[in-house]
């Protein structure tokens, strides 16, 4: 069984996200900060990150945490999942966020598990 790590500060996103990737057969581990979900990766040696962009302390903190967990884990998958390009006009493109994918909220599950079993599986 293959594990994710969804970092969201959203308690619906996580909970929501995490029973349906639950269903689809994921072992789903989530945290609410950057902190505690990079203070997991190394204990529970995740599969795939779930990442958001935006947190409370700085709205590009996701993009620092991208960054910072593909220095140190770069063999870990990390898929960035935001709604910020419809509420800030940040000028930045999917190839500036160190990430392998970069996906608009709301993700339809089904491309999501489909996204997740090809880098997982």
């Amino acid at each position: 069984m293959s594990k994710i790590l969804i970092i969201d500060d959203d308690l619906d996103i996580l909970e929501t996200t995490g029973s349906l990737l639950e269903y689809e057969g994921f072992e789903i581990h989530s945290a609410e900060t950057v902190e505690k979900g990079i203070e997991l990766i190394g204990t529970l040696s995740p599969d795939l990150i779930l990442l958001d962009v935006m947190f409370p302390e700085k709205k590009t903190r996701g993009f620092e945490a991208a960054a910072e967990i593909k220095a140190r884990y770069p063999e870990i998958p990390v898929f960035v999942l935001t709604a910020i390009n419809r509420e800030y006009a940040f000028d930045f493109s999917k190839d500036d966020v160190p990430a392998e994918e970069f996906l608009n909220k709301p993700v339809k599950i089904d491309r999501l598990v489909k996204l997740i079993r090809s880098y997982v599986s």
